[in-house]
């Protein structure tokens, strides 16, 4: 998971941190469909966008909310 903030190192995390069930379906379509982007928007303001990430072969979330404000 990262943040386009300067200075934000991405860190790993477990599916379960990345939120609710939104997030965890979209996270899970795209590690299913390599392609595929996935956007998320929650209740609480997180608004994520997942991607499959080939050099880490992993899925990849980018937190982009505070993009939003």
């Amino acid at each position: 998971m990262s943040e386009p903030i300067e200075g934000n190192i991405a860190t790993t995390i477990a599916t379960s941190e990345l939120g609710g069930t939104r997030h965890l379906s979209a996270a899970q379509f795209v590690h299913d469909q390599h392609d595929s982007v996935a956007y998320v928007a929650s209740q609480d303001g997180r608004f994520t966008i997942f991607a499959w990430s080939d050099r880490d072969n992993l899925v990849h979330a980018r937190r982009v909310e505070s993009l939003l404000l």
